[in-house]
């Protein structure tokens, strides 16, 4: 399986691609970790790419970048989860920040 072929198995929104937001070393840790019928959970391998950009104290560019993704992903409960306890409580999560979980289509 190539790298197209498994994002689009994992429900990634193409934005990922296009914002540049998903590294390659995280694509490729993930199409390593996976096992036919992960893709009923893939959710979690989501969830495994906004936590690494979280886990690097990210500026408040990619913080709306995450955000924006997050109101893009087919998990709406995932997402809400993300972006109220992760994204809005981040240390670089500012008045615009904290403005973009109030309001979905940004």
């Amino acid at each position: 399986m190539n790298q197209s072929e498994f994002l689009q198995l994992m429900r990634y929104p193409k934005e990922w691609v296009l914002w540049d937001m998903l590294p390659e070393e995280v694509v490729r840790v993930q199409l390593a970790e996976y096992e036919p019928g992960s893709e009923r959970a893939s959710e979690h391998y989501r969830n495994g790419a906004f936590h690494f950009w979280l886990r690097q104290e990210p500026s408040k560019e990619i913080l709306i970048k995450l955000a924006r993704l997050s109101f893009l992903d087919p998990d709406p409960l995932m997402a809400e989860w993300l972006r109220n306890d992760y994204i809005a409580k981040a240390e670089n999560a500012d008045e615009e920040v904290l403005s973009l979980p109030q309001r979905a289509g940004i």
